[in-house]
């Protein structure tokens, strides 16, 4: 017999998962005071459609996941830029390259986290998945 509190937990739990698989997991885990782990960022870049990229280039606060991550916030801006450029330069898709280069990446870091990996870091993680992409090296 399902109780309330299943039902509460079970709603809870589809929100988590809808916020991960539409790239809004950072401002999920934000909202419920519960702190960004580095691998999260790479959601927003991995999952995002055109418009969260575009609004993550153009710094809207829509897409934040707290006050105390602007370092976070011009990191996604500069790599959202870069994911888009990138995108131009190897003829893909931005639905391909992100299912090609950060899917993996976000996978790898959430199976393996690294606790100190600062936005500096991050930002040559994710440069260097896209730069593995093959066709990155026809252009």
């Amino acid at each position: 017999m399902w109780t309330t509190g299943s039902r509460a937990w079970e709603r809870e739990l589809v929100a988590e998962c809808e916020a991960f698989v539409s790239g809004h997991y950072a401002q999920y885990l934000g909202r419920e005071g519960r702190s960004v782990a580095p691998w999260a960022w790479v959601n927003v870049l991995a999952h995002g459609g055109p418009d969260e990229i575009d609004a993550l280039i153009r710094g809207e606060p829509g897409w934040r996941a707290g006050s105390d991550t602007t370092v976070w916030h011009e990191a996604l801006a500069f790599l959202a830029q870069e994911l888009v450029g990138q995108s131009i330069r190897q003829n893909l898709s931005l639905a391909e390259l992100q299912r090609l280069t950060l899917v993996p990446l976000e996978l790898e870091l959430a199976r393996r986290p690294i606790p100190s990996l600062d936005p500096t870091a991050f930002v040559a993680r994710v440069r260097s998945a896209i730069a593995r992409h093959p066709s990155s090296r026809h252009g």
